[in-house]
This record gives C-alpha cells, structure tokens and sequence, in this order.
C-alpha cells in the first residue's frame, strides 16, 4: 500500500524473497533482516522509473509517520540490487591545428561522452506443480515457519541450478506459496522479456528433472505454468484409450441387457 500510494500504476507488486537473522545490528536483540522485491511497469522507459534513492526514502518516511505492528530501523533499509542496465558511451574527439608564419598551435577539446541507459524487462512465469504422495501441513502456510523456509530451499537447491543451465535469459527463482493435495508447489520463475521460453520448454525442464530429483516428487501429469496445465503427448494417449475403453465397456454393457 505504501508504493502503491507513492507510485499508483508505476508500481506492480512487492513479493517477500527471504527473511534471515541480523547478525549486523547487535545492538537489537532477535533482530531480522527481511529481503523484499518491488516490481514496477516494465513498459515504463528508465527516465520516468523512480530513481533509488526515491525508493529508498519511501519506505523510511512511512516508517517515520506510521505505526507497524513491528519494529522498522530505517537506517538498515537499503538497496542490494537494482534491474540490469548497459552503458554503450560514444565519445567524440576534435583536434584543431592553426598554422602562423611563426607558430604552429595545437588545440584539442575535451572529449564529450554520451551514455545510454537500457533497463532490462523482466516477466514472469507462474509454475505449478504437484509433489503426488507427500504429506501436507497447516504450517507450510506461513512463509515464515521453518517448514516452508526449509521446502521453499529444497526446490530451489535442485531446481534453480536446472533453469540456469537451460536458458540464458533466466533472471530468479521465487518459491511463492504450497497448498494442500498432496503438496502443491507455487514457483515464480523469472526471465529477460526478450528472451523468455515458452510454456512448453520450462515444463520440459520440470520433466527431465524428475528423472534425476529425489528429494521430492514431481507429477509431470500436473505441472501448470501461468495457469495452463501442458501435458505430453504420453498423456494425452493414455487419456483417449481410457475414454475408449470406458465407451467400449459401455456398449457391452448395453448388449447384455
């Protein structure tokens, strides 16, 4: 609400990426530090995105004016990454040369360099999949437990290397939420726009694992990505022959009668 009332709809979404204990600011017991993301327009151009240090000063004057219902130190608040830019300079150099009768002069100017800055845009990609057999708890709810922290940790550990060597415009890997049925894995997988994979080829990433993965189970029959469920060809057969059968069955069934 805070970036949402700053920015209106320059801002998009803020998500929690992890909470960790401080060991800085020994002065304050039971410290935590906690990382968060801010997503804003990426079709706004980098001059009308709001520069760092805005950002930064938002979040402390809200702190200031407004009471929490936890303990804010503004002076810890800072920025540990920013979206990717390229500077390609261009410098421009003249020399000029006058000649007397008696003296030879040289002058240069001082070069003069251009930079333009390129904000990367990113997308994300929603993927979902089911660990079929595993056993749901209540506190895999709360992104704070040490079961989630702990769960959120065993994906990312085998399935972050993956999408890393699959492509080179992967940007993140964000453990979202679980829920119920049996466990209910919801991951945000982020990509350079001008680059992203298709639906299909960050399922197939999620297929192959499953050859390799132990740690958890994957069902390559549920996997989900922005809500679309994409199935193998396997699948889809196995799903015709039991609608088959089922037809045949009941038309001998029908026979007897």
């Amino acid at each position: 609400m805070i970036y949402r009332k700053k920015f209106g709809l320059l801002f998009i979404r803020s998500f929690v990426i992890a909470f960790r204990s401080s060991q800085r600011f020994f002065l304050r017991m039971n410290s935590t530090e906690a990382e968060v993301g801010l997503e804003f327009n990426k079709t706004t151009s980098a001059e009308i995105l709001p520069k760092n240090e805005d950002v930064q000063q938002t979040l402390v004057e809200a702190i200031n004016s407004t009471t929490f219902n936890v303990t804010f130190i503004p002076s810890t608040i800072s920025l540990i990454k920013t979206p990717l830019a390229t500077a390609a300079p261009t410098t421009n150099t003249t020399t000029t040369t006058t000649t007397t009768p008696t003296t030879n002069t040289t002058t240069t100017t001082k070069p003069t360099t251009t930079t333009t800055t390129t904000v990367e845009s990113i997308v994300t990609k929603r993927l979902t999949f089911r660990s079929a057999g595993e056993i749901f708890t209540n506190d895999l709810l709360i992104t704070s437990s040490t079961a989630f922290k702990n769960r959120a940790e065993l994906l990312k550990t085998h399935l972050l290397p993956l999408y890393q060597a699959a492509f080179s415009s992967f940007r993140s890997f964000i453990v979202i939420s679980f829920s119920n049925g049996s466990i209910i894995n919801n991951i945000g997988l982020e990509f350079a726009t001008a680059s992203q994979p298709s639906n299909t080829q960050i399922r197939d990433v999620l297929v192959k694992a499953n050859s390799t993965v132990t740690a958890f189970n994957i069902d390559i029959t549920s996997i989900f990505v922005d809500g679309t469920q994409t199935s193998s060809g396997v699948s889809h057969t196995i799903s015709l022959i039991t609608a088959f059968s089922l037809v045949l069955l009941s038309w001998l069934l029908s026979t007897q009668q």
